[in-house]
C-alpha cells in the first residue's frame, strides 16, 4: 500500500515537472516574440521621427546597437538585427558581424543568428529559403533588396563566408545546422539588386 502511494506521488511530481518545463518554454517564446515586436516597432518609430538622420555617420556603431530589420517574406520572417555577434546580442536578435561591411555598402555584410528554442529561433526557418528569394534590409538610410544566389552548408571553421566578392554588395546569412545538433553552418548568400 505504501509503495503505491510513493509511486503515485513520484508520478505526480514528474507530471508537474514536465508541465513546468513545457509552460516555461511557452512563456520564453511569448516573451521573445513580444521583445522582438517591441524592438522592431521602436526602430521603425526612430526612423520615422527624422532624428535618425542627424545621427547617421556621426556616431560609431557599437555592440548591441540596433542596426536594421531583416525581412524574408518567403518564410514570413521579420527580425531585428543588432551590431555584434556576442551571446547577449544573439539571445535577443540577429547579429551583424562587425568585421564585415554594413548593409548597403560595397562588400559582404554577414548577419548571424540562432535557430533553436534555447537561444532564440530567429533563423528557425532559414533552411526553407530558396535561390531567387528576396531579402529586404530596412535601415535608417533606406531599404536594400537582395536576391538569394547561393545556399550551402559549411564546416564551422570555414571562415570563407566572411570574404567579399570584388565589385559586389552581398548579404550573407549564417546559422547552425542541423537544428539542435549544430555540427555545420547553413549559409545563404544574396546579391543586392536595389
Amino acid at each position: 500500500m505504501k509503495k503505491q502511494v510513493i509511486k503515485k506521488v513520484i508520478g505526480l511530481v514528474l507530471i508537474a515537472l514536465g508541465l513546468g518545463l513545457l509552460l516555461s518554454s511557452i512563456a520564453l517564446n511569448i516573451r521573445q516574440y513580444h521583445e522582438k515586436e517591441k524592438t522592431i516597432s521602436e526602430f521603425r518609430e526612430y526612423i520615422e521621427s527624422g532624428e535618425v538622420y542627424s545621427d547617421i555617420d556621426n556616431e560609431p556603431v557599437v555592440d548591441g546597437d540596433m542596426l536594421c530589420i531583416l525581412r524574408i517574406p518567403s518564410i514570413d520572417s521579420e527580425n531585428p538585427v543588432r551590431e555584434g555577434v556576442t551571446r547577449n546580442v544573439l539571445s535577443e536578435s540577429l547579429g551583424h558581424d562587425s568585421t564585415t561591411v554594413l548593409p548597403g555598402e560595397q562588400g559582404n555584410c554577414v548577419i548571424a543568428g540562432h535557430r533553436n528554442y534555447n537561444f532564440g529561433k530567429y533563423f528557425n526557418r532559414l533552411d526553407e529559403v530558396e535561390v531567387d528569394d528576396l531579402i529586404y534590409v530596412d535601415t535608417a538610410k533606406g531599404t536594400y533588396t537582395y536576391a538569394v544566389t547561393e545556399i550551402k552548408v559549411v564546416d564551422p571553421e570555414d571562415l570563407s563566408v566572411l570574404e567579399s566578392t570584388p565589385g559586389k554588395e552581398q548579404l550573407t546569412l549564417y546559422t547552425c545546422t542541423p537544428i539542435y545538433v549544430a555540427t555545420h553552418r547553413l549559409v545563404i548568400v544574396a546579391d543586392r539588386i536595389q
